[in-house]
């Protein structure tokens, strides 16, 4: 039992799943999604105590979760690498619960690169051109955007990269509102 989500850990054992009451939307959660990591019913761990053996884990996989574009809940599949090959620019002034979080995700999801920025770093001067795609919010500095439009260079926001990994593959950057980067619910 791992305490948190430890990819080279999952990738030594024999078998790695992820235990949850439901599908939800945690960092755990889009980490198993992001690798291919089967998420599990709790019920699982119960009916295979209750048997006094292992019940096939396959009866009880938990969806990927709720998809904007086709609305409704997606089964989980078995999936690989979302983000392949993809080179990401991460913008917000949010250090450890965008930067760090979408850094990991992505990563973890196969992209090639996940270049973080800190909206505040003014002084910084971004190569854009290297970049696939720019995940941000809406503290994403106008020359950034600016500049990324220039480029024809997507912006979006975390919604995007978390209905990739719902759905399983790269989505279109407008296929919804909401993965606008500056999107206001109303």
């Amino acid at each position: 039992i791992l305490e948190d989500f430890n990819e080279a850990q999952c990738n030594t054992a024999y078998q790695c799943l992820l235990i949850a009451d439901q599908h939800c939307r945690t960092r755990k959660y889009f980490l198993c999604l992001a690798s291919g990591i089967p998420c599990v019913s709790h019920v699982w761990v119960h009916d295979s105590c209750h048997a006094n053996q292992l019940q096939n884990y396959r009866n009880y996989l938990l969806p990927a979760g709720y998809s904007l574009e086709e609305q409704r809940i997606l089964d989980w599949q078995p999936r690989e690498n979302p983000f392949q090959n993809l080179k990401v620019l991460l913008v917000s002034d949010q250090q450890q619960n965008f930067l760090e979080l979408w850094s990991e995700i992505l990563m973890t999801g196969g992209a090639a690169s996940v270049k973080q920025h800190h909206s505040s770093a003014h002084n910084k001067d971004i190569a854009l051109g290297v970049f696939d795609v720019v995940v941000t919010d809406p503290s994403c500095p106008a020359s950034v955007l600016k500049c990324a439009e220039a480029l024809q260079l997507p912006v979006v926001s975390q919604e995007w990269v978390i209905q990739c990994l719902i759905v399983g593959e790269r989505i279109g950057f407008k296929q919804h509102p909401k993965y606008k980067h500056d999107y206001v619910s109303h």
